[in-house]
């Protein structure tokens, strides 16, 4: 198959070019084998890799066991933040600066409105080294951010009252991602570019030495490949106990989302940002779907196949409280929607991804720690290299080794 029929075979877009899979794909059809590929979880990091493996060239599965973008899904929720800030880890303030120019490009390849640009308002009583270390990060990175005062806060942002809170730190190109709509769209993509979604839970099968040679199915079938990538999220610990079950922990988070006043749009983007405080971090009213409310805290255990999705008369309590302080216009507003979502910890929040000790062939990716949905397009790529022993950066390879203290 020479190079204009496969790009007409499997439908690769104009953006991206912009992405630089042109140039990844013309390698790959000049290689004459091709790998098969079955990739675990259909969610962010899941999703993602499967396209990217199918655009490189290869014969791709994505299997799930409830289908991508389910309210299940780590990433099911229907928004994620992107922004730069990450403290000292300049490692992810590189790749998330990446992932703002790919979300672009796919945004502009699928015709799909998914990135608002909202800024995002970090809150702490003083400066923190963290917040200072924010700071120097994206200045040296060429990220704009802005340092309000509590004046200057109540001057630009009247509906909050910043009480407590010293500084603000501004990121103002940060921005709300559509979360569910994204995983839709790019499950949707990869089928049409010629990849196979199958909904199934799948489990390892069975070895052979250094390689694992199929997966089995719950129905008994068997799925084999040449290749394996686990990317599913809170299911890691269930499908390799022994590995991970101490190393990724599945707390539990309420998402309330409050309505707003009638005729009032100061709480709808894009006339407030995204914030985050120590307690507490949300949006503004998007989609018409309410303004949200997420506690930092919460249920330590959560099992994402059978607990309940009904957020806590407690927590809805304490998300009151908080915006009695914060913003006092919303005390009294109803809850008009709730999710209950789950997050994928690592105790250092680095994500995990790196090879299966036994297996020279299975690669595991996850621990996303709440803040990997907004590397999606990237870290797919990273994670497709990886699995098919491609160069990739030794520093991020480091940070995301499975064994590490």
């Amino acid at each position: 198959m020479d190079r204009r029929t496969f790009l007409k075979t499997t439908g690769v877009p104009i953006g991206a070019a912009a992405l630089g899979l042109d140039a990844t794909l013309a390698a790959a059809v000049q290689t004459a084998a091709r790998s098969t590929v079955v990739v675990v979880g259909g969610g962010a990091f899941g999703a993602w890799t499967a396209l990217h493996l199918r655009e490189m060239g290869h014969t791709v599965t994505l299997l799930d066991a409830y289908g991508p973008g389910n309210s299940r899904a780590t990433s099911g929720d229907e928004t994620r933040q992107i922004r730069c800030g990450y403290g000292d880890r300049e490692l992810y303030s590189r790749s998330a600066l990446r992932a703002f120019t790919a979300w672009r490009a796919r945004q502009d390849e699928f015709g799909v409105p998914l990135m608002m640009e909202t800024g995002r308002l970090q809150l702490a009583p003083d400066w923190t080294p963290g917040l200072r270390a924010t700071q120097a990060t994206l200045a040296k990175l060429g990220v704009p951010t802005e340092a309000l005062t509590p004046d200057e806060m109540r001057k630009r942002y009247p509906q909050m009252n910043p009480e407590g809170m010293g500084v603000g730190l501004l990121e103002p190109g940060a921005s709300v991602l559509r979360a569910k709509q994204a995983i839709l769209t790019v499950a949707s993509a990869f089928k049409r570019k010629g990849g196979t979604v199958t909904i199934a839970r799948a489990k390892p099968g069975r070895g052979d030495g250094r390689r694992l040679v199929d997966l089995e199915i719950a129905n008994g079938d068997r799925v084999a490949a040449q290749q394996f990538v686990f990317a599913c999220g809170p299911w890691l610990p269930r499908l390799f106990p022994a590995l991970l079950g101490s190393r990724i922990q599945v707390p539990g988070r309420d998402v309330l989302y409050f309505g707003t006043p009638a005729g009032d749009t100061r709480f709808t983007f894009p006339n407030f940002p995204n914030y985050s405080e120590d307690r507490y971090y949300g949006f503004a009213n998007i989609d018409e779907r309410g303004f949200k409310v997420c506690a930092t805290s919460g249920a330590s255990s959560f099992d994402p196949d059978t607990d309940e999705r009904i957020v806590t008369p407690h927590e809805v309590r304490r998300a009151r409280a908080y915006l009695a302080l914060r913003f006092p216009a919303l005390k009294d507003q109803p809850v008009i929607e709730t999710r209950v979502c789950q997050l994928e910890n690592t105790a250092d929040e680095h994500f995990i991804i790196d090879r299966h000790p036994d297996y020279d062939n299975v690669l595991i990716a996850g621990g996303g720690s709440g803040h990997g949905f907004k590397h999606g397009p990237v870290i797919g790529e990273y994670i497709a290299k990886r699995a098919l022993g491609e160069p990739t950066d030794p520093d991020f390879d480091h940070m995301v080794r499975l064994a590490r203290n």
